[in-house]
């Protein structure tokens, strides 16, 4: 399974002010990584700049997460905290007028660790925000957020890296030419600029920052510092992407006044860079207020290091030109899965229970159907298995719904080879499936034999493929993983193949658990047809007694469902959507975490 890179972006509204009166908080992000727990010892991973005087801060760092994979619970927890200027023995007025401050203010070390639950860290909390990433890519427009114990909402968006783009850093400087001043009463603006990269939607498009740069006081001709753009971080990789530079007048409160902007793209800037010698203005960029032109802006520096692209390293520490080489030549590269999630595609859930009478007596302590008292806190194995499978699952499909069907049990004089639990065709959830699982033993079945999926898998199908021709109406794509829980053998092995490699044709996967300790030996051949009879890989087969823990279990079932979506769509010629548009008034915000989670931020 592959481990995808991916770039976290946050942001905040409404944060409450800690500064006291006739000041503003200022704050920061730390960023662990969790990994499959939310318990496990935290690892800092990533850090934002300081949004001065800002309770709504849009962080332009980007922070880049490493081991997410389908199927494995991948968390990552972000702390908020107001930036104390005297920590680090200077002034906020000066600090707040450079483009970057050295060094982490957080480290975990045992110090830090024993200030932070002890209250006496010097930066104050603003709060902490654990998310599973999954959930994040689940989202509408892989957007989630959360409350902070203190007030305010935390953003997190996700998106992966590209490794088919350029890689390494820009040197990169701008200088401004003749602005307007954006002040009266003798007083000249302070300008400084923002860097932003376009995140096209279906309905529109979003600006995301990258940069921020220092401030140049009272200087109508500011010339602002030299910096390394890391590509990855700035434009994915992508120097056809489109990005807007914003000059703002630098305002000590924080309510800055926009004075222009324009639009351009990576590679525009080492196009427009300057030749050295005497200014060129027709090379520089137009900066425009509302058509209006304010200024310009001069690229004195735009070079790249170590440009890569799909051909390889283009060389080690030396300045390149993109401009004399071709970096936009490079084919469609096959997609992977987290660019179809980012491009909307659902993950739908359906499940399949067998109530033969291989499963024994449900009565029966220790049978696979036994159901324990709830004051037990036992489940039995299908219920871990729907618990472990549905969790991860359900974070991936937007509305919940599941269609939970039964199989192998006699209602009346008929064997019903596949029929609805529950009193709905779709349930809400891992909640719901349960519910449906258990009152099906409220009805009039009698458990029987044989054991056959060849009628579950074919209302999948259909199911997957009206799921999908519903999706394509919004411009969407939907996919679903049929869960089939059993504790019988299958005796009809090819007639089950014959109607998998029907199957195939939908965007379907189907993946087979084996609970008890049964025979389970035709199972293991049912996903060798596609090299010898035809048919795309849609079946995964695993026995439930081989995993000793949640995660293990569910990284075994799903470990091939990405590469078998991807084959689906990239062999139809179907490529990722681009993501959906986000009005965060529309975000579902999650409550905030319970208090002790700050105090334990650190581990």
């Amino acid at each position: 399974m592959t481990n995808n890179r991916l770039q976290l972006s946050l942001s905040a509204l409404g944060l409450s002010n800690l500064a006291g009166i006739l000041q503003t908080s200022d704050p920061f992000t730390v960023v662990t990584v969790r990994g499959d727990s939310p318990d496990n010892p935290p690892q800092i991973v990533g850090q934002t700049e300081v949004c001065y005087n800002k309770l709504d801060p849009q962080w332009s760092s980007v922070v880049l997460l490493e081991g997410y994979k389908f199927g494995v619970p991948f968390y990552i927890e972000v702390g908020v905290f107001d930036f104390q200027a005297k920590r680090i023995g200077k002034k906020e007025r000066l600090l707040a007028q450079q483009s970057s401050v050295e060094g982490q203010f957080i480290t975990s070390t045992e110090s830090t660790r024993n200030l932070l639950r002890a209250g006496k860290l010097p930066h104050k909390v603003m709060g902490t925000a654990l998310f599973e990433v999954g959930q994040i890519l689940g989202a509408r427009g892989n957007v989630a957020s959360k409350s902070l114990q203190t007030g305010g909402v935390l953003y997190a968006h996700v998106e992966r890296s590209r490794e088919d783009g350029a890689h390494g850093s820009m040197r990169f400087k701008l200088r401004g030419i003749n602005f307007n001043n954006a002040r009266s009463l003798g007083r000249k603006s302070s300008p400084f600029y923002e860097l932003y990269r376009k995140v096209e939607t279906p309905t529109g498009a979003t600006w995301n920052s990258v940069y921020r740069s220092n401030v140049i006081a009272s200087d109508l001709n500011p010339k602002w510092e030299e910096t390394m753009l890391g590509l990855e971080v700035a434009c994915n990789g992508d120097m056809d992407r489109a990005m807007k530079v914003v000059v703002r007048d630098h305002k000590r409160g924080g309510k800055h006044t926009e004075m222009g902007e324009f639009e351009t793209t990576m590679q525009g800037f080492i196009n427009a860079k300057n030749g050295g010698g005497d200014i060129d203005e027709d090379a520089a960029f137009t900066l425009l207020k509302g058509g209006k032109k304010i200024g310009n802006v001069l690229v004195l520096q735009a070079s790249v290091l170590s440009v890569k692209s799909d051909g390889g390293a283009s060389g080690g520490g030396h300045d390149r030109d993109p401009s004399q080489r071709s970096l936009d030549n490079r084919t469609e590269l096959r997609p992977q899965f987290v660019d179809y999630l980012t491009g909307g595609c659902q993950i739908s859930l359906a499940v399949a229970i067998d109530f033969t009478a291989s499963n024994g007596n449900p009565r029966e302590e220790g049978t696979p159907h036994h159901f324990y008292p709830p004051a037990s806190n036992k489940w039995n194995d299908y219920q871990k298995a729907i618990f472990a499978v549905g969790s991860i699952l359900a974070k991936y499909d937007t509305d919940g719904l599941v269609p939970t069907w039964g199989f192998g049990a006699k209602y009346g004089d008929q064997v019903r080879h596949c029929f609805q639990c529950g009193d709905d065709v779709e349930v809400k959830g891992v909640t719901g499936i349960m519910d449906a699982y258990r009152g099906v033993f409220n009805t009039t079945l009698t458990m029987s034999y044989p054991t056959d999926f060849t009628e579950v898998i074919k209302t999948a199908a259909s199911y997957a493929q009206h799921e999908q021709d519903t999706a394509e109406q919004e411009e969407d794509l939907s996919y679903t993983i049929l869960l089939i829980l059993t504790a019988g053998n299958i005796e009809n092995v090819q007639e089950t193949k014959d109607e998998l490699i029907r199957a195939s044709d939908s965007p379907l996967s189907v993946v087979i658990v084996g609970i008890s300790d049964n025979d389970f030996a035709s199972m293991e051949f049912l996903d060798e047809h596609a090299d010898t009879e035809g048919g795309r890989d849609i079946t995964k087969f695993v026995t439930f007694d081989d995993y000793k823990s949640y995660n293990l279990l569910t990284e075994a079932v799903l470990d091939e469902i990405p590469d078998q979506l991807v084959d689906y769509y990239y062999d139809r010629g179907i490529m990722p959507g681009k993501a959906d548009a986000v009005d965060k008034d529309t975000v579902v915000v999650m409550p905030a975490d319970d208090d002790e989670r700050t105090v334990t931020f650190l581990g």
